[in-house]
Formats: C-alpha cells, sequence, structure tokens
C-alpha cells in the first residue's frame, strides 16, 4: 500500500501554509511575502518549544529529529530553481510592459548587472573583515558566493508592499524590472563562483563568453516560444486550454532553456513578455483578465507554500546570540553595499545622475527585498564539500538577512516613499510617526512631489513644495520662481524623461 510520505508531506505543508496566511491576514496584516516567512518562523519557534515542554509525554509525542531529517531532505534547488520559479517569473512579466521596458531599460540594466556585481563584492570584502575581527574567518570566495546569493530581489514582496502607497509608475516598473532580471544574472555569478571554489579553472574572457552564450540563445529560446505559444492563442479556446498554454509558456521554455545550457529565468522572462504584450490582439479582455487572475493566484499558493517550507528551515539552524548577531551585522553591511553599489555604478553613467527625479536611488536601493531565490541558492550547496564547515554560517545568515529585509526594506518603505513623494496621511505619532520622521531626514534637498493625473488620465509627478527652491513668494503665499537658474531647476526636477 505505500507509506504515503508525499501525501503527509504535503498535507502538514498546506495545512502549515494555511495556518500561517490566515494568521498574517488577519492579525499581523502584512503582505503576504513578508508576514507569511515571520509567522512559520514564530510557529516553528512554538513548535519546538511545546516538544520540548510536552517531552516523553504519554499522550503528545513530538519528534523533531524526524522533522529535521525530513526538512534537511527538501532540495530547495531543485524545487525552486529547477521548478516553480518558471512560474513566478511568467506571471510578473505577462504583466510587465514591453513599452515601460524600452523607456526604462538602461537603468534596470545597471541595476540588475553592474549595481549587482559591485554590491557582491564589496559585501564579500566587509563582511570578510568582520569574520576576521571575530576571530571566526571565512575565505572570502565562500563570502563572495554568500553576497551573489544575496543578490537577488524579490518582486513580490515589494509589489505587496507598493500596493499601499500611491507609488510613482516609474519606480514600480524599475523595481520590478531588476527583479525579473537580475535573479539570471545573480544565478550566473552565484554557479561560477561555485565552480571557482570546487576547483575549476577560472578565466575572465571564458566566463564572459559562457554568460554571452546563455544570455543570446536564452532570448532566443524565450523569442521562439513566445510567438509560437502566440500562434497557438488565435482560433478558439476555452479557458482550460488557454491556461494550459500559458503554463506551457512557463515551463516549456524553462526547461528547453536548460536542456540548451542557457540562462532559463531570461527565456521565461522574454517570452512571458512577447506574450503578455501581444496578447490583447488576439484575446478577449474578459480572457486575459481570466488568464492573468489564474496567474496572480498561482503565484500566491506558490509564495505561501514556499515561505513556509523557508520557515521550515529553523529546524536545522542553530541559532545561538553570535549567529544572530553575525545575520544582523550581515544585514547592515549588505543594505549599506545596495546603497554603495547603486550610487557607484549610477556614477559612471553621469548623464542618468544629471536628470533624476528626487530620491529616486535611494528608494530604489531600500527596495531590495531579498527573497527565497537567495535561501534556495544557498541551501542547495550547503553541504558541498568545500563548504559544508560554513554551512551553519552561510544558511544562518542568509535566513536572517532575509527576514530583516523583508521586515526593515520592506515595511519601512512606504516611509522612506513619504520621505520623497506627499503623502497626507503618514504617521505622525507613535513609533510609526517617529520613524517616518527619520526617514525624511533622507530628503536632503527637501523637495517632495505629488503624484497626480492630466486630463486624459496619464501620470503626471511635480514639485510638491516648490518652495524649497523658490527665491521668491508672492502677498498671498504662493511660491513663485524668479531667478532663471531656479526655474532650470524646476524643470529639471520634474522632467517626465527623468528616472
Amino acid at each position: 500500500m505505500g507509506n504515503y510520505f508525499f501525501l503527509q508531506v504535503f498535507t502538514v505543508v498546506f495545512a502549515l501554509s494555511i495556518a500561517t496566511t490566515i494568521f498574517n491576514k488577519r492579525v499581523l496584516g502584512f503582505p503576504q511575502a513578508i508576514g507569511v516567512p515571520i509567522v512559520s518562523a514564530i510557529f516553528v519557534f512554538i513548535l519546538q518549544w511545546a516538544a520540548n515542554l510536552l517531552g516523553d509525554n504519554q499522550f503528545i509525542s513530538i519528534n523533531l529529529t524526524n522533522i529535521e531529517n525530513a526538512v534537511r531532505h527538501i532540495d530547495f534547488y531543485d524545487f525552486l530553481v529547477n521548478g516553480v520559479i518558471c512560474f513566478i517569473l511568467t506571471s510578473s512579466a505577462l504583466k510587465f510592459k514591453v513599452s515601460d521596458l524600452r523607456v526604462y531599460w538602461k537603468p534596470i540594466s545597471i541595476l540588475a548587472t553592474i549595481a549587482l556585481v559591485i554590491c557582491a563584492v564589496l559585501f564579500g570584502g566587509l563582511l570578510f573583515g568582520f569574520q576576521y575581527l571575530i576571530g571566526n574567518p571565512v575565505p572570502i570566495l565562500v563570502l563572495l558566493l554568500l553576497g551573489s546569493a544575496l543578490g537577488a530581489t524579490d518582486p513580490i514582496g515589494i509589489k505587496g508592499v507598493l500596493s499601499s502607497v500611491r507609488a510613482p509608475h516609474h519606480l514600480m516598473v524599475k523595481l520590478e524590472g531588476e527583479s525579473l532580471f537580475n535573479d539570471a544574472m545573480c544565478i550566473a555569478v552565484f554557479m561560477t563562483l561555485l565552480n571557482v571554489l570546487q576547483g575549476e579553472h577560472f578565466s575572465l574572457l571564458a566566463t564572459l563568453q559562457t554568460l554571452l552564450y546563455e544570455i543570446v540563445v536564452a532570448v532566443i529560446i524565450g523569442w521562439a516560444f513566445g510567438w509560437a505559444i502566440l500562434r497557438i492563442l488565435r482560433g478558439k479556446h476555452v479557458m482550460e486550454s488557454l491556461i494550459l498554454t500559458s503554463a506551457l509558456l512557463a515551463c516549456g521554455s524553462y526547461l528547453v532553456a536548460l536542456f540548451a545550457h542557457a540562462s532559463a529565468p531570461i527565456a521565461c522572462v522574454i517570452g512571458g513578455l512577447i506574450v503578455g504584450n501581444k496578447w490583447d490582439e488576439i484575446l478577449q479582455d474578459r480572457e486575459i483578465r481570466e488568464v492573468n487572475h489564474f496567474w496572480h493566484t498561482v503565484e500566491g499558493i506558490i509564495n505561501s507554500f514556499l515561505f513556509t517550507l523557508i520557515g521550515l528551515e529553523l529546524f536545522i539552524l542553530d541559532l545561538n546570540a553570535s549567529m544572530i548577531l553575525g545575520g544582523i551585522v550581515a544585514f547592515i553591511i549588505l543594505h549599506l553595499c545596495r546603497f554603495a553599489a547603486n550610487f557607484l555604478s549610477f556614477a559612471f553613467f553621469p548623464s542618468f545622475r544629471a536628470r533624476s527625479y528626487n530620491g529616486s536611488l535611494t528608494i530604489l536601493s531600500w527596495g531590495g527585498v531579498r527573497g527565497a531565490i537567495s535561501l534556495a541558492l544557498i541551501l542547495s550547496v550547503a553541504n558541498v564539500p568545500q563548504l559544508s564547515q560554513y554551512s551553519d554560517i552561510l544558511i544562518g545568515y542568509t535566513f536572517i538577512v532575509v527576514l530583516l529585509s523583508g521586515l526593515v526594506c520592506g515595511l519601512g518603505l512606504p516611509s522612506v516613499m513619504n520621505a520623497f513623494y506627499f503623502n497626507p496621511h503618514e504617521e505622525t505619532t507613535g513609533f510609526k510617526g517617529w520613524y517616518q520622521k527619520m526617514c525624511h531626514k533622507m530628503n536632503r534637498k527637501g523637495v517632495k512631489y505629488i503624484v497626480g493625473e492630466d486630463a486624459n488620465g496619464n501620470e503626471i509627478i511635480t514639485i510638491y513644495n516648490p518652495e524649497a527652491i523658490v527665491d521668491q513668494q508672492t502677498d498671498d503665499g504662493v511660491a513663485a520662481v524668479h531667478h532663471p537658474n531656479k526655474v532650470q531647476e524646476v524643470k529639471r526636477l520634474e522632467n517626465p524623461h527623468n528616472f
């Protein structure tokens, strides 16, 4: 009859996923991608405490050893990177407009490539110094590997957070676009460093050639799948076939790219972009809405399932005081390196710095919420012989950084946004009010914007408080700008082509 192992596992994980999702929704009220892993961690702490309290109770017995063994046998890399990530990326790509990509492809490319590499290098170097100071040195290559894994940002968490505020469209596009494309770059850098750690000969030229091959072949595969799926979608369909066809786009392009040794994430993103920006020409609005609703539901289920599994990782972690302190320091270092990397990378492109909205880089830097991909990459290699002695540090630091990233960066992002974009409903009292005042100090220029719409419904961004840069006010208190240089400054700060 079998032992029903998979049925037991699915039953337990689905039950935990439902419990964590409901508790977060009804009690905490956090965005799902941030609240679910926190609630999962709380539930695991309670389960561990209950197991230790009950001990050998004759009525209830919780065998933590069996749970730990089951968690250790979960192949996160295969489940996420070689599995469900194709559905997450395709779901986001289907809703991402190519017109936005044409406008913002340069800043998105900088954030997803140059800034990612600089952040990983700075993080590895600074954390190497910290580990050396506390007397627990870790090889620099191992920490660079950790830095590359922590380069992946989570679009789900950011979208959940920004849905609560009136975020300008250009910031939403860049944050989501970076998340779509930096996963592929992150995995490529991660695998290159892993190969070096395992003794393979490293050559910069060969690495660049391999990376170029992976990108070009992935784009070709994604383009081919995208147009092939569009051909299939033409004609009459039932809703089930539309959904299955879009699912084939996700897993089919990803699988073919894997067999071709190309970048599978890029392949399914390109395919999703082509289909999502063309299917309104061949499908009815109702059909598109229902397919998008299906993908939104799938995205939510996968993330609840995934973050619950991540919460279960606490069973195999030894979270002592030094580990927690090291994880907090690693998070602070990563946060600082994210800011430094973004500002340094855009310093190479002065034309961008010359035309930017006040606070864009600060908000983009703060919005780099880390998610499941980072932890999945580390969990997948923690038992590699060259890394096994550092597995506790790698897993522990990554877990703490992911949790703190959601709490600090994710939940704090609306307050940072309010520092640069006027929000009449921002908090002014209690801890939230104090935190909001601290965030306002990030706005050194003092210029704030307000997001509105013109007569045609197009988004416009105008300076909310022009008195911050005017040289004169009229008798009725209305701000007026007379000096030619300041007139140009106002035009520059409000330029719709800013990034």
